[in-house]
């Protein structure tokens, strides 16, 4: 309750999860580019579903670009307006147990620069554009979809000494709604002031931190969204629509309204919806997705 007498709190909190249709927050810088960031060998039948998709249904896009470690050859024919941005990323040190989600990581938080619109649109690699995403941008905000749950809570069994001094302070990562970090737009200017931050915050939290839990990027994006004073604009669900959490494990058919759906595994359903989106499509439940998505090294070569 004291939070509310504080200034600064109630500075944030008026800039923080604003609905995208007020007014105040519609810019007119439209979405141009499109990223998708893809880590490994292993993701890039995926990514290039995802540009797919994004050249099929984002008809205003002009570009897509896939940012990635391996070299362009790797990933054969591309979708239209597509090319490939490859990134040379450092290793971890081998004892690290989660050393290919770090190095995705890495990736993303340089992701957005490798475009050259006036405003990108980032999104992971397993989300696929079923509509046009028709977005025009103000600088200074970040664009996004929601989620519920403490950022902070990620620090919660750490020792003192590894909690990095800049979350004390800060107000989003301990609030219960937070941005979701699958599908994020801004424009170019306003990516060339996260990104560099982004990279640093999110190396120096998972360089103190133990390596007990895959190391997450939405944790030091909540921190910087306040040291920058960035408003974040919520575009709602279907933005960043859940394909497991919502329908895995049934068959049952996308709902039209979804602009970005999120996940949904096998891969070959969504050849399915490319045929025909009015079909219903069989996707596994969500603890597989959890399963696949969050694994150690040693996890993965045994999977």
């Amino acid at each position: 309750m004291l939070n509310f007498f504080n200034k600064r709190f109630r500075h944030i909190r008026a800039r923080h999860n604003i609905p995208y249709s007020e007014s105040r927050v519609q810019g007119t810088i439209p979405v141009t580019s499109v990223v998708i960031p893809c880590a490994g060998e292993d993701y890039i039948e995926e990514a290039l579903l995802s540009a797919c998709f994004a050249s099929r249904f984002a008809t205003s896009i002009t570009e897509i670009v896939i940012v990635s470690d391996q070299p362009a050859t790797k990933f054969g024919e591309l979708p239209a307006k597509t090319r490939v941005a490859t990134l040379t990323i450092p290793h971890r040190e081998e004892s690290y147990r989660y050393k290919q989600i770090y190095r995705s990581r890495l990736i993303k938080l340089q992701a957005p620069l490798q475009a050259s619109g006036d405003a990108v649109l980032m999104i992971d690699s397993d989300l696929n554009l079923l509509k046009d995403p028709a977005l025009s941008l103000r600088e200074g905000h970040l664009y996004s979809s929601f989620r519920e749950g403490r950022m902070i809570a990620k620090l919660e069994n750490a020792a003192e000494e590894q909690i990095p001094a800049y979350y004390k302070p800060a107000i989003r990562p301990y609030l219960v709604d937070h941005v979701n970090g699958a599908y994020l737009a801004a424009t170019r200017q306003t990516w060339k002031r996260i990104c560099p931050l982004w990279l640093t915050l999110f190396q120096d939290t998972w360089e103190l931190m133990n390596d007990n839990q895959p190391p997450t990027d939405q944790l030091p994006l909540s921190a910087l969204l306040d040291m920058l004073d960035l408003v974040t604009v919520n575009l709602g669900e279907w933005a960043n629509w859940p394909v497991s959490k919502r329908i895995g494990g049934t068959a049952a058919v996308i709902p039209p309204e979804v602009i970005g759906a999120h996940g949904g595994f096998p891969l070959s359903e969504w050849q399915k919806y490319l045929q025909d989106p009015a079909q219903p499509l069989q996707f596994k439940g969500q603890d597989y997705t959890r399963k696949v998505r969050y694994l150690t090294d040693e996890e993965k070569k045994r999977s």
